[in-house]
């Protein structure tokens, strides 16, 4: 393997790694990487790889420990992380133009489908992820007591550490949305850390190709009935360059996508229960509005008239509602 035949590469990942562990990296891949896989399951291991030259080493020869391969998709790096990740023995998979981590994320599913894994494993490759978790990721899916499995910040024992105090409350405020179209309860929706066996594997399906994906991906898997297993880990927001999105702009996307699955699932909620709201509300203070004209001519017509606008559009939104819920219900029905 061309990583430990060149002094200046051996130098390098000695240099990053740290003696000790490039001795326990190259003796798990000299020795087949066998050590501590749990059994004969094909186990791929994806890492979505975008400037991480300081860090994919590392993480690379962490998941030889627990892998059968190891694939990089390089979503059109600046640096050196292609290279390195080569070198370190994983497959790499390169993007002809930047496809965000949707679309890592398709490719890398196409890759396992075409060898035929039995399990596969998402993990970051700036460090935010540790592998010594992957045993706890890989085990329930071997046992066969879930089809994916979820590294949670926020199930007990998960931890976030250093989280930024708006990430917390966005990721709370889409993971809410997320539980009122979802058939699971799944704490940590955004979380990237991610295992599937092979019927989670082909329930997966890619409409969109940004950060959207997270969602789309448990939203098919939930659909199909498949078990979902959250098991704690940290992940670490005190490291630098762990993200390449803008956390503002990320959140608003998945927020709204969220918030349109939800429209699809549950259309009554979105739109027929505000509808219902603001003709309540445009009626009472209408219903108001008259009592004072009647007492004093002119005075509250303008309120009055604000307020007949909302009932007004309270209206046709309570109306959409309750039309598109029994239509869903008769499309799943037929469906059925």
């Amino acid at each position: 393997m061309n990583i430990f035949t060149n002094n200046y590469k051996q130098m390098f990942f000695i240099n990053t790694l740290g003696k000790t562990k490039y001795k326990l990296a190259l003796q798990a891949i000299m020795q087949g990487d066998e050590g501590k896989k749990p059994n004969d399951d094909y186990v791929i291991i994806g890492v979505p790889l975008y400037n991480s030259e300081e860090t994919i080493a590392s993480i690379i020869f962490s998941c030889l420990e627990y892998a059968d391969e190891v694939v990089c998709i390089d979503d059109c790096s600046s640096d050196k992380s292609a290279e390195i990740s080569k070198d370190a023995g994983a497959t790499l998979i390169s993007h002809e133009k930047n496809r965000g981590v949707g679309g890592v994320a398709k490719t890398f599913f196409n890759y396992a489908k075409e060898k035929n894994a039995s399990i596969v494993v998402l993990i970051d490759s700036d460090g935010q992820h540790d592998p010594e978790d992957l045993p706890k990721m890989i085990k329930p899916l071997s046992e066969n007591k879930a089809d994916l499995v979820i590294g949670s910040r926020f199930v007990s024992g998960g931890k976030s550490k250093d989280m930024p105090i708006y990430r917390k409350f966005g990721l709370k405020l889409i993971n809410g949305v997320s539980k009122l179209h979802s058939r699971q309860h799944i704490r940590d929706t955004q979380s990237g850390y991610r295992a599937f066996n092979k019927a989670a594997i082909n329930a997966v399906r890619f409409e969109n190709e940004g950060m959207k994906s997270s969602l789309e991906i448990l939203e098919s898997i939930s659909e199909k009935g498949l078990r979902i297993l959250e098991i704690p880990t940290t992940i670490r927001y005190d490291l630098k360059n762990t993200s390449s999105l803008h956390p503002i702009p990320h959140g608003i996307s998945v927020f709204s996508y969220a918030l349109s699955a939800l429209s699809q699932k549950r259309p009554f909620l979105v739109f027929g229960l505000p509808g219902l709201i603001m003709v309540i509300i445009g009626a009472l203070f209408g219903l108001r509005t008259i009592n004072h004209v009647s007492e004093w001519t002119g005075v509250t017509v303008g309120p009055g008239v604000t307020f007949v606008w909302i009932g007004a559009l309270g209206i046709p939104l309570l109306v959409s509602g309750i039309v598109l819920q029994y239509a869903r219900k008769v499309l799943y029905d037929s469906i059925q």
